[in-house]
């Protein structure tokens, strides 16, 4: 294995460079150390698409670039220059229903009641000496309470119970990466702001509901702790062994056509 130091410490951290990691140590390592189209070459996957797509509709809206009346006609209009891998048909057909039918009845009413600090919001901050960049899918702040809240758009699940409190046990390791990518976005509204935001919100556009969860201080000292941790152990580590699990491999990963770690055929 070549001398990979100096990349790790030229490194700009991201949520997703970091669960990479976690997914599957050599994706990370072939992805961010060797990183050679050449020899790899990293591909997207549906599920990621259609999501950036959406994201990129309700930025628009957000922005005033685009209302939400003419949102659902510009979903079909556009979804062929933007949505292009694919995977089993079924689950294509339901993502796009779910997605149309989400343009066609989303209210943004609430918003009145908002002040919109940032769209897309960049974020640069310094994480225990580790750059860290991130993307702010919506940040505002209550016109009454002048509470902040951080909002995630999600392709997703929702992952409560009927409750909306309990979270379901299929969702749970899901749910915890979730809060953490939102915990480490609090350090930098923090950082800008000089508070925490009050409400963490997650946005389920496909089932067309809200998660919505306080602000914990220990929840989010534990998320710092994580993306310490975790980087340490990327630098320790010398041999960034594969983690094979079939779906994430055959359809998620970004090497699932060159990896010499999973047969697509079996």
């Amino acid at each position: 294995m070549n001398d990979y130091k100096e990349n790790l410490d030229n490194m700009r951290w991201s949520y997703s460079r970091v669960t990479c990691y976690d997914h599957c140590p050599y994706s990370f390592y072939l992805k961010y150390i060797v990183d050679d189209d050449s020899q790899y070459l990293a591909e997207g996957n549906f599920y990621a698409e259609i999501g950036s797509y959406v994201h990129s509709i309700l930025e628009k809206i957000f922005n005033g670039e685009l209302t939400i009346d003419d949102a659902p006609q510009y979903y079909m209009k556009h979804y062929e220059d933007n949505v292009f891998y694919t995977t089993r048909q079924s689950a294509m057909d339901k993502a796009y229903e779910s997605c149309a039918d989400y343009f066609a009845s989303v209210d943004f009413e609430w918003l009145k009641d908002f002040e919109i600090l940032g769209v897309e919001k960049e974020i640069n901050i310094s994480i225990n000496g580790y750059r860290f960049i991130g993307y702010i899918d919506l940040l505002l702040r209550h016109n009454e309470t002048k509470e902040i809240y951080v909002v995630d758009h999600k392709s997703s699940a929702y992952p409560f119970k009927k409750d909306g409190k309990s979270v379901l046990k299929k969702s749970e390791n899901d749910f915890k990466k979730y809060r953490r990518q939102m915990y480490l976005y609090c350090k930098a509204i923090h950082d800008e702001y000089g508070e925490y935001p009050k409400w963490i919100v997650w946005n389920h556009f496909k089932d067309q509901k809200i998660a919505k969860i306080p602000f914990i201080e220990e929840e989010y000292y534990e998320a710092l702790q994580w993306f310490i941790e975790t980087i340490s152990r990327i630098e320790s580590d010398t041999n960034f062994e594969a983690n094979v699990e079939f779906f994430y491999c055959t359809q998620l990963c970004e090497f699932r056509s060159n990896c010499e770690y999973i047969n697509q055929e079996e």
